[in-house]
């Protein structure tokens, strides 16, 4: 009879606790960072002389938990020892990804000059809440070395 007491007890202060929580737009967030891990999840990969002098950059598309990215490394030579450096980094405007057709095979990621400028675009899709595909066009600009959203006529 005590060890029921003390069960029903404990399961009416266990179902207090988690409507706080559900109620609670901050403590929510904190109970799913504690359960859901935070992963950095490279969804792909693709390598390209972005400008005209041939320097090759690694370009990736990252899922994070705070949403979609796209980033630029490009090689950092150190006493002869080469390392990948985070040059740029800009956030997609959707949150899921999308894959489209590029030159007969279905990718994600893709880089090629489709302006004919001599400088190369990093194409990147991705779905919107409607799921709707988008197609996200960066430019690689490189006295700031950051990533500029193209609009597409």
């Amino acid at each position: 009879m005590k060890n029921e007491k003390l069960f029903n007890i404990s399961g009416v202060i266990f179902s207090l606790a988690l409507i706080v929580i559900v109620l609670s737009p901050e403590l929510r967030l904190q109970a799913r960072s504690f359960i859901i891990p935070k992963d950095r999840v490279i969804l792909a990969v693709a390598k390209s002389a972005l400008l005209e002098a041939g320097e090759e950059f690694q370009v990736l598309k990252v899922k994070t938990d705070e949403g979609l990215f796209v980033e630029v490394y490009g090689q950092e030579n150190n006493n002869n020892i080469v390392t990948q450096k985070l040059i740029s980094s800009a956030r997609l405007p959707d949150k899921k990804d999308g894959y489209f057709t590029f030159n007969g095979q279905v990718t994600n990621l893709a880089i090629d000059d489709i302006d004919n400028d001599r400088t190369k675009e990093i194409l990147v899709t991705t779905y919107d809440e409607n799921l709707v595909a988008h197609l996200n066009v960066y430019k690689y600009v490189k006295g700031q070395k950051t990533l500029e959203l193209v609009k597409l006529n």
